[in-house]
């Protein structure tokens, strides 16, 4: 039984890995060996906290990054189920917009909007469920290709981990490359989609009503701890993509 088998987790001897990362590493296992099939419904998040006696929130962070990332699926009022193959594809790795502004041979400048201390917000709402007592920086910036508006993004970062990124000007390289500059062992995740822009979102990019935008969210992590989470806004319009595999 699918339940049962939580139980293992428990038996782990690595004290170091959070327990949401062992709920993944259970879950991916199972499905890499094919013990668990597309379209299988996993335990809820309640069953699994009960078992092995933690919060729901724990599992709820697990269950939502593998969604994320193509391993599973959600159906409201039904449960979680693992995702068939096709749903499993990695997403291209994607060119930081500096570099894809120079690919474009054009010039390259920023406007910065906000760079300040996070404050009165809760953890979970900035995707850092495990450093309560940890510093967040957050900015939002604007990246220009020739004057015009390119990408506007939201960022959060942990201060331990870039404790001078507020005194960036990011003249030369986007928010991305100089976090990536911190450590060589960067990792880093993306999910893409579609949306219409809010009113603010087309003052800033300076579009009209009707054009669409690309959303990127952007996690990037440090030995599987999240150092930064972002928000990334394009044009439709006038952007295309990037990738290196």
């Amino acid at each position: 039984m699918i339940i049962k088998s939580f139980k293992k987790i428990l038996m782990s001897d690595d004290q170091v890995l959070p327990m949401y990362q062992k709920i993944k590493e259970h879950i991916l296992e199972h499905i890499a060996n094919g013990d668990w099939q597309p379209n299988q419904k996993l335990p809820s998040e309640n069953e699994i906290s009960a078992i092995l006696n933690i919060s729901r929130m724990t599992v709820n962070r697990a269950f939502k990054e593998l969604t994320e990332e193509g391993y599973l699926f959600r159906e409201k009022g039904a449960g979680t189920f693992v995702a068939t193959p096709f749903q499993l594809n990695p997403f291209f790795e994607l060119i930081p917009i500096a570099q894809e502004i120079a690919i474009e041979g054009r010039k390259f400048s920023t406007e910065i909007i906000k760079m300040n201390v996070v404050e009165n917000l809760e953890r979970h709402e900035l995707h850092f469920y495990d450093v309560d007592q940890e510093k967040v920086f957050y900015s939002e910036i604007i990246y220009l290709s020739e004057g015009i508006p390119i990408q506007f993004e939201k960022r959060y970062v942990l201060a331990s981990f870039a404790p001078n990124y507020l005194k960036e000007q990011f003249k030369r390289d986007c928010s991305t490359t100089y976090l990536q500059k911190l450590s060589t062992v960067l990792s880093q995740k993306h999910t893409l989609e579609a949306v219409i822009p809010d009113e603010k979102l087309r003052t800033i990019l300076k579009v009209d009503d009707h054009v669409a935008c690309f959303k990127i969210c952007e996690k990037l992590q440090y030995k599987n701890k999240l150092i930064s989470y972002a928000e990334q806004y394009y044009p439709a319009s006038r952007y295309k993509f990037h990738s290196k595999i």
